[in-house]
């Protein structure tokens, strides 16, 4: 996990586990809106890159140094209210509490996301659930 990525979820895991809040759109940062206005930016870091799932909207792209990486510029899944707010709670069941247990627990992490897109299919390209903010 890349390290900008592993100290982001660490501090979302530890205020947003506890208080059950999502963080919402975050309007002061500098790549707002990174996705689509009014996106949840609670998972800025998906805990499920590199998802390598095309119906999210992401895709392998090229580096600018050679070789390709998967990329997510156009995935809204993950920045829906409701997918943010499912995630979160699919890890207090699952008792993630911290960045170290979504290093460690791959296969649970694949089972949330598959049951996530069961639940909240994503679409490729648009925003299909509305921002409550």
């Amino acid at each position: 996990m890349h390290p900008l990525a592993y100290d982001r979820l660490k501090k979302v895991l530890k205020v947003e586990v506890k208080n059950k809040k999502l963080v919402g759109p975050d309007e002061t940062c500098d790549y707002y809106p990174c996705h689509f206005i009014g996106q949840d930016c609670t998972w800025c870091f998906c805990p499920f890159y590199p998802c390598e799932d095309e119906q999210t909207g992401g895709e392998c792209v090229e580096k600018r140094g050679g070789g390709r990486i998967w990329g997510c510029s156009e995935c809204y899944w993950i920045h829906n209210a409701e997918v943010a707010e499912a995630l979160l709670e699919s890890f207090r069941r699952y008792g993630i509490k911290n960045a170290d247990d979504i290093v460690k627990r791959k296969e649970e992490l694949k089972e949330i996301f598959s049951a996530l897109k069961a639940i909240y299919p994503p679409v490729r390209g648009n925003v299909l659930y509305e921002s409550p903010y």
